[in-house]
Order: C-alpha cells, then sequence, then structure tokens
C-alpha cells in the first residue's frame, strides 16, 4: 500500500508548477547577521605571543601553534566555531568573524607566520620584588598556592610552599598575564 502512496507523490510532484520563482533578474540579497553569529576565527598576528593557550583548549584540536617555527594554523573544516580558543586568549588576539568559511572539497587550512617579538628591556634592579624584568609578585601578600604556576603556559614559574619561593624564568616567560589573573590574591604583575 505504502508503494502507491509514495507513488502518488512522485507523479503529483512531476506534474506541478515549482514552489520557487528562480530569476537571473533579481538581486542577490546577503544575509543579516545577528550579535552573536559565530563564523569563522580570525587572528591578529601582530598581537599574538604564541602561547599556546588556544591550541590546548581547541576541542577538535583544529589549531597549531609552533612556538619553535614561529606560525599560527587552523584547519578551517576541522574547526566547529565553538569560541573557546576566543575566550582563553590572553592578548584578544582572536575574534570571531561573521563570514563562515566557504564549503570546499579540499580540507582549507590557513597559516598565519608570527613576527618574532624583542623582549622588553629590564626594569631598574630597585622596585622588583621577585621577578625583576615584567612579571613581579609581592612577596608578602603571596600565599604560595601554586595557581600560577599551574597555569602558566609555557612553566615559566617555580612556586614551592615549603620553603615559601617563587620564581620566574624570565626567558622562558612569555609575558602572557595568564598567572597574573589566576591569582587569588592579586600579588602578581606584569
Amino acid at each position: 500500500m505504502s508503494t502507491f502512496k509514495m507513488g502518488k507523490l512522485l507523479l503529483n510532484s512531476l506534474f506541478k508548477k515549482p514552489a520557487t520563482k528562480i530569476s537571473a533578474d533579481q538581486p542577490i540579497i546577503k544575509k543579516d547577521w545577528f550579535e552573536r553569529t559565530r563564523g569563522s576565527i580570525d587572528i591578529t598576528v601582530e598581537d599574538c605571543i604564541k602561547c599556546g593557550m588556544c591550541q590546548r583548549k581547541c576541542p577538535t584540536n583544529a589549531i597549531t601553534v609552533s612556538r619553535d617555527e614561529s606560525f599560527w594554523e587552523i584547519q578551517r573544516m576541522q574547526c566547529i566555531q565553538c569560541g573557546c580558543c576566543v575566550e582563553v586568549c590572553p592578548k584578544k588576539c582572536l575574534h570571531m568573524n561573521d563570514t563562515y568559511t566557504a564549503p570546499n572539497v579540499v580540507k582549507v587550512v590557513d597559516k598565519f607566520d608570527i613576527p618574532v617579538q624583542e623582549k622588553p628591556a629590564a626594569k631598574a634592579e630597585g622596585g622588583a620584588a621577585a621577578g625583576g624584568d615584567g612579571l613581579t609578585c609581592n612577596m608578602e601578600e603571596c600565599v604560595f598556592c601554586g595557581l600560577c604556576a599551574k597555569t602558566c603556559p609555557v612553566d615559566a614559574l617555580t612556586v614551592d610552599r615549603g620553603e615559601k619561593k617563587w620564581e620566574v624564568d624570565k626567558d622562558t616567560c612569555i609575558q602572557c598575564g595568564a598567572c597574573v589573573d589566576k591569582c587569588p590574591k592579586k600579588c602578581l604583575s606584569l
């Protein structure tokens, strides 16, 4: 019985007029984008510090960051536009664009070369408590909880609660500010 119903539907569809009107003289109207529309991820490469936090946070592993080769790469067809990388970026160099990646049969991979940035010049030794150059810690307020060391994307911090010791490796620190944001006592500063 279902074969007859399907045949009837098929014959009716063959002899009806189209439901939509296709015309070459009508202009193409662009889609209106809403305020929180998620499109594709864009990067401002001049602001990127190659911390790799976006790479670690990406649920689909669509982002690759190389500190040695100095590039940032995204596999567009693997990205699900969730925005996790935008939220976690400490320098806010990632943002959501309101256009989608065009469908393609080939995987689209966008690779951006990141310009090499020089480290800031060293400050005078007088005012810094235990950091020197950029990252400093107010040792009187620090509780040596170790959250800053756990948050550091490049493992530049060492915290020893027993000896009440806080150290930063100045050569490794990329001054992303992730440890400053995570500190519960707000005793860290850049």
